[in-house]
């Protein structure tokens, strides 16, 4: 079942079906591109039409924070599941290792990706990770929107040397989309691929995750604003221009 939110089909799905829906890509030979729309992502698609196109264009397009679920409300809809994008992140590496396939974590700072390498292997012992590159190591020339040409065959060279079956992105909202949309046909071996954002931060322990009944309470941004003040704007369009832009759409349509 999908929820319309701003234009952006979302899927409502539990982790459990999400697998499943994989899964039965998978049989049928199809790639898999997943994307984690959440508030902020939703008002860069209502004011970019191409970023609109290529959340759409995602397979799975899971709803990322209890944001949307409250978007959907004012908007008169039902969303019932979402999750986080560091959380399916996990359980996506937990189902890698049942499966025996091959991990590659691209993207964030330096020598980030390294350390959430290091702690998924913690967790998931004999979890396969065949390359941890941080957004430094080949983004060095990249504009805000796209990466350099010559960057790009690198990136690009790289990852098929190494033939991951399923390709993390944290290259930042709207950018890491805008990369897998353009280059997962180009990469010969992976089977799915996910933008992350953030989530190599929280894995590798960069930053710290809300306690777990914030969390629960939908209250993750009022902890990461103590944590990191100068995230302010990106935090006044989540929990007051979206809700408003949700409410304007209602109104509209």
């Amino acid at each position: 079942m999908k929820v319309n939110i701003l234009g952006v089909e979302v899927d409502d799905l539990s982790e459990k079906e999400i697998l499943e829906n994989i899964e039965e890509r998978l049989k049928e030979y199809r790639r898999v591109f997943i994307a984690t729309p959440n508030p902020e992502m939703l008002i860069l698609a209502h004011e970019d039409k191409e970023f609109k196109d290529i959340l759409n264009s995602a397979d799975i397009k899971l709803a990322d924070g209890y944001g949307l679920q409250k978007g959907a409300k004012i908007l008169g809809k039902k969303l019932n599941s979402h999750t986080t994008g560091t959380d399916f992140m996990v359980e996506l590496c937990g189902w890698a290792k049942k499966k025996n396939l091959s991990v590659y974590l691209l993207g964030a700072g330096p020598e980030v990706a390294k350390r959430a390498k290091k702690n998924l292997q913690k967790i998931f012992s004999g979890l396969k990770i065949v390359g941890a590159e941080s957004g430094g190591s080949f983004f060095a020339k990249a504009t805000k929107d796209k990466v350099d040409d010559w960057d790009n065959r690198v990136i690009l060279e790289h990852i098929n040397a190494t033939e991951p079956d399923i390709l993390f992105v944290a290259l930042g909202h709207g950018k890491q989309e805008k990369w897998i949309f353009e280059n997962l046909p180009k990469l010969a071996s992976a089977k799915i691929a996910m933008g992350v954002g953030g989530a190599f931060d929280f894995i590798s322990g960069r930053a710290k995750r809300a306690p777990e009944w914030m969390r629960k309470r939908g209250l993750e941004w009022l902890w990461r604003l103590m944590q990191e003040p100068r995230r302010i704007g990106r935090i006044i369009n989540a929990v007051i221009i979206f809700p408003f832009l949700c409410l304007t759409y209602k109104k509209q349509n």
